[in-house]
């Protein structure tokens, strides 16, 4: 016997025992305290136990034949495909942050903290490392970053950056990065990234590797802490 037809008899069983209840009470005139406690009591079980079992056997899924290896392949009922774009005409990552921004302009997006010290410390093992001292979060919104974000994409074609070549952001893991891979991305720019991390064999490897073409035009709008 399978899941469903379990769940069938189950479902009769709890209704049959609250019909029954019900009619013994209705037979033995229970009033009271007492009829008014066991009602409390027993018809709340019986309610909820009928309502999971309802929701148990609410069908949710639909095999279809997608092809290709054997197998079983389902997907929800409400739903004949996938959903491809989260939102509707977001096709592209730009888009998709433009998208983002406009839904949650007013709320916090990226932060940052401005450097106010750096010492050298020893730590229990003899090894020296370097400890920064830093102040609270400075926020920029959804809406200020995108702005900031289309106004570093118009500078690049203001600087005559053709679309064709890469970008390369050379610079550590902070919000400005963001902010110039964003930009590229709405002009269509592909991106490549070399951390400030590297050494100078390294950097030049990964130039190499990408083939970019420096053209003069190195952009260093960004102040380090710019927020």
């Amino acid at each position: 016997m399978g899941d469903t037809d379990r769940g069938h008899l189950h479902f009769a069983f709890l209704e049959s025992i609250s019909r029954s209840y019900i009619s013994v009470v209705n037979e033995y005139r229970l009033h009271g305290i007492v009829g008014a406690a066991i009602l409390g009591l027993i018809l709340p079980l019986v309610v909820s136990s009928l309502y999971v079992l309802k929701k148990k056997n609410k069908q949710r899924a639909v095999q279809i034949n997608v092809g290709g290896e054997p197998g079983i392949t389902m997907r929800h009922i409400k739903f004949s495909s996938l959903v491809e774009v989260p939102w509707e005409g977001a096709s592209t990552v730009a888009a998709l942050f433009e998208q983002s921004c406009k839904k949650h302009t007013q709320r916090r997006f990226l932060g940052a903290r401005k450097l106010i010290s750096r010492e050298v410390v020893d730590s229990a093992d003899g090894r020296k490392f370097e400890k920064l001292h830093l102040g609270e979060y400075r926020w920029q919104t959804y809406g200020v970053i995108f702005d900031r974000a289309c106004n570093f994409a118009s500078g690049l074609i203001k600087m005559s950056h053709i679309a064709e070549r890469r970008a390369t952001i050379f610079s550590d893991s902070r919000a400005e990065w963001f902010i110039a891979l964003q930009g590229c991305f709405r002009q269509n720019i592909t991106v490549a990234t070399i951390y400030a991390s590297l050494g100078m064999d390294a950097l030049i490897h990964s130039l190499n590797e990408v083939r970019i073409a420096c053209h003069g035009l190195c952009v260093t709008c960004f102040g380090y802490y710019s927020f």
